[in-house]
């Protein structure tokens, strides 16, 4: 989760994708990013990869009260024939204001906080992330998002 040159957050793989081409694979990054990360967010397409300024809302607990706070990150997809490389990195703390992204570098916004409470932040960004990376694998495995079990 945190780069060992930089010490910012970043989650980066080479994954697998037997039997699919490098049109195929940009076709279903395409799909899942517009899928799954529903916003006005910037998509950019081109012939090696595809990538996004994304957004997702995270709540923390700060002792007993609840803080909602707004990721943004950069998503970015490259691939070749039979394999992909995903990287969500550039993660900042902040909100649009009129168009423009005001924010802060999430390291930055979570070192304002006593070390005992950081994890708290921390925390549910991992779960978010691990999340979309894990849709993400299938999505380009199967070419639509996974249906979750009906429980009763």
């Amino acid at each position: 989760m945190i780069d060992g040159e930089t010490g910012e957050y970043k989650y980066e793989e080479v994954v697998e994708a037997p039997g699919l081409s490098a049109g195929e694979i940009r076709e279903r990054a395409e799909k899942w990013l517009s899928t799954y990360y529903v916003s006005e967010d910037s998509l950019h397409v081109d012939s090696t990869g595809v990538s996004r300024l994304c957004s997702q809302r995270i709540q923390w607990t700060l002792i007993k009260k609840d803080i909602v706070i707004e990721t943004f990150f950069d998503v970015n997809i490259r691939f070749k024939n039979g394999r992909y490389k995903y990287d969500f990195s550039n993660f900042r703390e902040g909100k649009m204001v009129r168009g423009d992204l005001q924010s802060m570098a999430l390291k930055t916004y979570i070192n304002r906080f006593p070390q005992a409470y950081q994890i708290n932040i921390e925390e549910p960004v991992d779960t978010e992330i691990t999340n979309a990376i894990n849709s993400l694998k299938y999505f380009i495995s199967n070419g639509h998002m996974e249906v979750p079990e009906e429980e009763w």
